[in-house]
Order: structure tokens, then C-alpha cells, then sequence
């Protein structure tokens, strides 16, 4: 899968759960958001952080709160 743009955290995120339209599958969302999340400043908003954790825990993913916090 390639993602053009690459800021952290939701680059990490988003890889691990399969891309773009994956993750705004998971969360309901339109991809264009997911996208708009890699290309500005990476941060995800914390309104998704349990449903991309849900998500994690049901597919054994290797996702943990920490990933998803910014420094």
C-alpha cells in the first residue's frame, strides 16, 4: 500500500489498519478525512481513538493508546 503522505502518528495508524478506505470504513467516515489527517499535521482526533482501539483488539493489531497520542 502506498500513502504519499507520511505524518505521524496516523501514517502508523492508518498502514496498520489497511490503508485509507479501510480506516474510514472502520470509523465511518469518508476517506477524504483520513487523507486530510496524513497530509496536514498527523494527528488523529480523539473522537476515533475507541473505535480505531476496538478495531485493533478485534483484528489483533498491534495499536495501543500510546501510538495514537502526539507528543
Amino acid at each position: 500500500m502506498y500513502i504519499k503522505h507520511k505524518k505521524e502518528p496516523a501514517y502508523s495508524i492508518v498502514n496498520k489498519i489497511g490503508g485509507v478506505r479501510a480506516t474510514a470504513r472502520v470509523l465511518d467516515i469518508a476517506p477524504s478525512a483520513v487523507t486530510r489527517w496524513l497530509s496536514a499535521s498527523g494527528v488523529i482526533p480523539q473522537r476515533h481513538f475507541g473505535a480505531i482501539l476496538d478495531h485493533a483488539k478485534k483484528q489483533k493489531l498491534n495499536i495501543k493508546i500510546d501510538d495514537l497520542l502526539t507528543l
